[in-house]
């Protein structure tokens, strides 16, 4: 009887220790991707604001190499789309010619949602842009996300979204038909009226 015994309580102790081990294991494991995750996204948005700045930012004498950097960081379906605007635009030439200078102002940004290598970034700026020298020609409040993956150490943006108000507005279009799948709230219920206590 105590030989069956001794074996029990070593086998219970085998049993949780291993079972202390496996959820030791998960903890950590967990604990080290919501870390990696917030490392992420500090980086990520600190990335999208330098990005921005850079891209949207410019002078005559810097605008050649701002849209070199900004080539740089792009990937996928983003950089057709940013070297067509250049060259469409013929961007670097025409802010030469014309002394334009444009200064970003990031009013505020944030990470819409993001993994320990993609992210979404929500950035708020103004962009104040003079020509020639003269007094400010107009400033424009722009909303934009970048789409962003982290490639080799670095974070790469594969998409760019300017949103406008029109566009904000077909996002959020108001509809009569409720979507697929939506429950309909409950009807409310009838006033109950106290009865006599009898």
């Amino acid at each position: 009887m105590q030989l069956t015994t001794r074996r029990l309580l070593v086998a219970a102790a085998v049993v949780v220790t291993v079972a202390c081990v496996c959820v030791a294991g998960f903890l950590g494991y967990r604990y080290n991707e919501s870390r990696l995750s917030e490392q992420a996204r500090d980086s990520s948005l600190a990335a999208a604001k330098g990005y921005a700045t850079t891209m949207f930012g410019y002078t005559p004498d810097n605008v050649e190499e701002h849209v070199a950097q900004s080539k740089q960081v792009l990937t996928g379906a983003a950089k057709p789309t940013y070297e067509d605007l250049v060259t469409k635009n013929n961007l670097v030439s025409e802010v030469q010619k014309q002394l334009v200078v444009s200064e970003v102002t990031i009013q505020d940004a944030g990470v819409v949602t993001n993994t320990a290598d993609t992210s979404q970034v929500l950035i708020f700026m103004n962009q104040s842009v003079t020509r020639g020298g003269k007094e400010l020609v107009r400033v424009d409040p722009s909303r934009l996300t970048f789409d962003m993956v982290e490639q080799d150490g670095r974070w790469m943006i594969t998409g760019i979204d300017v949103i406008t108000d029109d566009s904000f507005r077909s996002r959020i279009e108001q509809t009569d038909t409720p979507p697929p799948g939506a429950v309909p709230l409950p009807a409310p219920s009838a006033p109950t009226s106290p009865t006599p206590a009898g």
